[in-house]
């Protein structure tokens, strides 16, 4: 970590807060994990202590640490705009994926339609509907990333979901409110009226990219366009590791139509009798054992930390305002190298980039070995990005199943199937403008000694 900030600019509301991140190393990974204000911090200390004081009455009767959790899922709810039992709290996005794949009443004639550029957490149960029930999978495929920068939203709509016979009544469109790869950001309430014009039956959205990163008040990211929309709170929200949250629109579902898996109360479910037994779905799905309360409880004090700095509106304007600098430094320097879209209504907190030789910037290199160097060099001078690979996954004619590491891709005989890579910058709320300022200096050092 050789590089330290200097002449910091003035701190923005609330970023003093993150003391725990050093001040020697500049962070831009917030897609794959957050950090916490020490607010928070301190909040999940003391709820710890509280259970650990008297464990079973929090868990059995305690109003803010107990099972039902109604407290904690309300301000969640007030949080997204939506209803108390809109909101079942998770341990993540993937937990709450696989709640609502694995849980939906799907039939082998069902069609789901999904992209190549989803992560595992939509990929792997989908892969395990497939197998044991032969459902239909239809792949649509994004365009080339050397088209992705100059599309906007209703092109890419059009290109992605265009209203054609094979896509027509649905089951179940699954997206990512922003992908991992590209940072491509898809406008949700057009989402839903394309979803609409072809009689999908669910719209089930991975928001591991959304949460914390925009306003989800805005029309365009709301989560109430969705059916479903799994997120996590430990990303861009920087809350405690292993919380997430999960949005069901339709908080009076029942089985048939919806058997989910995680819950202790699915018995109740099973017969007309029972119905007073019935709790509403999304709290059925909260009991489910002991799960990290506390680390819930303290959930509420990052909401209100959020209030405190201005609300999701100004936590957005500051990540978009970021990412748009770096966006721009490789749209400048090497047009060939972006991949993340330049059209604002596609935009966000992510940027994805070939690496390129600085001195030849049409010159790019999309091969692992080269850009996991980069980012290995990048972290080395103390500013820490990531790498992400451009999956394909065709199911098709030989399933083709991405790998739980997401560095590679391999059909059904184990074989890879030819992808590219590139590096991914995350421009968190606690980030500066001299953060990317060290982090254009450090990126071109690194750059120059590319094709040498």
């Amino acid at each position: 970590m050789k590089n330290a900030k200097k002449n910091r600019p003035e701190l923005l509301k609330g970023q003093s807060e993150f003391t725990q991140l050093p001040k020697n190393f500049i962070y831009m990974n917030n897609g794959t994990e957050g950090s916490m204000p020490g607010c928070v911090i301190k909040a999940l200390h003391k709820t710890l202590k509280q259970w650990a004081n008297n464990p079973t009455n929090a868990f059995e009767i305690d109003p803010v640490l107990g099972k039902r959790q109604k407290k904690n899922r309300k301000a969640m709810a007030q949080f997204l705009g939506v209803q108390l039992n809109n909101i079942c709290q998770t341990e993540n996005t993937t937990m709450g994926l696989n709640m609502v794949i694995m849980g939906l009443d799907f039939k082998p004639e069902d069609t789901l339609v999904m992209t190549d550029h989803e992560h595992p957490s939509i990929i792997s149960p989908i892969w395990i509907l497939k197998k044991k029930l032969g459902l239909q999978v239809k792949v649509r495929k994004f365009p080339k990333p050397a088209e992705l920068s100059k599309i906007n939203a209703e092109q890419l709509i059009d290109h992605l979901f265009p209203n054609i016979p094979v896509l027509k009544n649905a089951k179940a469109l699954c997206i990512s409110h922003t992908y991992n790869t590209t940072g491509i950001r898809l406008p949700l309430d057009k989402i839903k009226q394309r979803a609409d014009e072809l009689n999908i039956r669910y719209l089930i959205v991975d928001g591991a990219q959304g949460m914390g990163m925009v306003d989800l008040n805005k029309p365009e990211n709301r989560v109430d366009n969705c059916d479903f929309y799994a997120a996590p709170t430990h990303k861009w929200m920087n809350g405690p590791p292993g919380t997430g949250v999960l949005y069901i629109k339709n908080a009076c579902i029942r089985p048939p139509e919806f058997y989910p898996p995680l819950s202790q109360k699915m018995a109740a479910y099973m017969s007309d009798d029972d119905i007073q037994s019935q709790l509403p779905m999304a709290e059925a799905l909260t009991i489910r054992g002991c799960s990290i309360i506390p680390a819930y409880v303290a959930i509420t004090k990052l909401l209100k930390f959020f209030k405190k700095i201005g609300g999701q509106e100004k936590v957005e304007k500051h990540i978009l305002g970021l990412s748009s600098i770096v966006r721009d430094f490789i749209a400048e320097k090497s047009p060939a190298g972006l991949i993340s879209a330049t059209a604002p209504e596609l935009q966000s907190g992510l940027v994805s980039f070939y690496p390129f030789n600085w001195e030849q910037p049409q010159t790019c290199f999309k091969d692992k070995k080269t850009v996991i160097g980069v980012v290995d060099k990048l972290l080395e001078k103390g500013v820490q990005v990531r790498y992400v690979p451009f999956p394909t996954v065709d199911f098709s004619e030989q399933c083709k199943l991405q790998c739980h590491e997401q560095d590679s891709v391999r059909d059904c005989s184990g074989e890879p199937v030819e992808q590219t890579f590139a590096v991914r910058v995350s421009t968190g709320y606690f980030n500066t403008p001299e953060d990317v300022k060290v982090f254009r200096k450090t990126l071109k050092q690194v750059l120059k000694g590319l094709g040498k």
